[in-house]
């Protein structure tokens, strides 16, 4: 892959606040700080980034700046110009439509977070290159949850189900024009629904969600139907490997990573 098809990556690592569960558990001011195997989560998944043959810049945004110089590696990896910081604001989808407003020249644009703890350069370059094949404005990537439950069966996951489908979520999305700005603009509106998947069906109308109800919308019409409403071209990319859909949400989750890390490190 030449420089010219390598895409910038947003690495979204804000924080929620005093109550994040995992946070809490792990003593430490943001969840993405919380020592997995030894190291915290963002520090994996930066190094990540760093080796997937499909990223090129790297755009860090959040934690706080005192956090960021309150941790050595952060602090270096920002001075020496290997991760450019940017200031979070409210929220994940406020943060990339500033992003958005304030660097249009980094679309294509690769948007992840720093829970995602299970994320490898595998699973990075097969999304991209496949979301690149799409050529649309904005794709998404998706996990067939069979494909989770089969291989994680104790771990809870958000699904949605379509046509008799069920697909899980794997914080993994490709912005390529300035059209996908639509989409995160819709986003912040429905950011508390993200886990009410028929809350958020609802908002594309009503003969949308009574079709979802009877089980009559499949994936496909869902964002056929979202596409024409925000006059863009979003495409899912399914992603084959199941703990794309596995980020770091809960102690549970945690728990379950570090024993994956740990199967992983004894093979």
């Amino acid at each position: 892959m030449t420089d010219k098809e390598r895409i910038a990556v947003l690495l979204l690592a804000g924080t929620r606040g005093i109550d994040d569960p995992v946070a809490k558990l792990t003593g430490v001011s943001n969840k993405v700080l919380a020592k997995i195997g030894g190291e915290p989560m963002i520090s994996r998944v930066l190094r990540t980034l760093e080796q997937a043959k499909t990223v090129d810049k790297r755009m860090l945004c959040g934690p706080s700046w005192d956090t960021v110089e309150s941790i050595s590696f952060l602090q270096a990896l920002v001075e020496s110009g290997g991760v450019e910081w940017i200031e979070p604001k409210q929220g994940p989808s406020l943060s990339v439509g500033e992003v958005l407003a304030q660097h249009p020249q980094d679309l294509p644009l690769l948007v992840t977070t720093a829970d995602h703890a299970l994320l490898t350069p595998d699973i990075v370059d097969f999304f991209v290159r496949e979301a690149q094949r799409a050529k649309v404005d904005v794709a998404v990537g998706l996990v067939s949850y069979p494909l989770v439950a089969a291989a994680y069966p104790k771990t809870k996951r958000t699904v949605i189900r379509l046509g008799g489908e069920g697909f899980c979520g794997c914080n993994l999305f490709a912005l390529f024009t300035p059209k996908a700005k639509r989409l995160v603009e819709f986003w912040s509106h429905i950011e508390q629904e993200r886990k009410h998947p028929i809350r958020l069906i609802r908002t594309l109308g009503p003969l949308v969600l009574v079709r979802y109800l009877v089980g009559w919308l499949s994936l496909s019409d869902a964002l056929h139907h979202l596409s024409q409403r925000l006059d863009l071209q979003i495409k899912a990319v399914m992603v084959p490997f199941p703990e794309a859909a596995i980020d770091v949400d809960s102690p549970e989750d945690l728990k379950l990573v570090e024993e994956i890390l740990s199967r992983r490190q004894k093979n």
